[in-house]
């Protein structure tokens, strides 16, 4: 079924439709809050308040092709405020948990897990609303109006937002370079 369907007979109160769009929205919405707050525990917690603020105010929906910026726009708000008023440590065991699948060999598994480290640290190290926009422009591919409109804010602020994230994320990840690391050529 289409997502537009979907959408709309959760405007209608079909919980089973609302089910198919967390089926479809849940995998992007729990990376998304995870790079966004660096948090396991946190990003379930972010996915599930948007999940929930989402089917309680379904009826403020008025357009339900504008679903997927209305969305992000909950789950971004909603990390946020869970990121301002936590800031917690979390065990590296919970950070990358040893039953996720990784592709070939032991080798390229070990390089895989530290080149996925070494980027979302350097993700964390953003200040939030970069890392908010860097996260939905390159992990969920939203086009610049999408994520204005899930920020709420102009297309040039997240323009700006994105060049300087960039920019900060290469200086980050050179800086890794010069101290032995390895050449990172991401965000050409």
């Amino acid at each position: 079924m289409e997502e537009t369907e979907l959408v709309k007979r959760m405007i209608a109160g079909d919980e089973d439709a609302f089910a198919g769009i967390m089926e479809i929205y849940q995998p992007q919405a729990l990376r998304a809050a995870y790079l966004i707050s660096g948090n396991y525990a946190d990003s379930e917690d972010i996915v599930q308040e948007t999940f929930v603020a989402c089917f309680l105010n379904r009826q403020k929906l008025r357009e339900p092709a504008a679903f997927k910026g209305w969305f992000y726009k909950t789950l971004s708000r909603n990390a946020w405020r869970i990121c301002g008023r936590k800031k917690k440590e979390q065990p590296a065991a919970e950070l990358y948990p040893e039953d996720l699948p990784a592709p070939g060999l032991l080798l390229s598994r070990v390089v895989l897990a530290e080149e996925e480290k070494v980027i979302c640290d350097a993700i964390e190290a953003l200040p939030i609303k970069q890392r908010t926009v860097i996260v939905l422009y390159y992990y969920n591919e939203m086009s610049i109006k999408e994520i204005a409109k899930a920020c709420g804010c102009l297309e040039g602020t997240v323009k700006s937002r994105l060049f300087n994230g960039k920019a900060r994320l290469k200086e980050l990840l050179s800086d890794r370079e010069e101290k032995g690391g390895t050449a990172w050529t991401i965000l050409s």
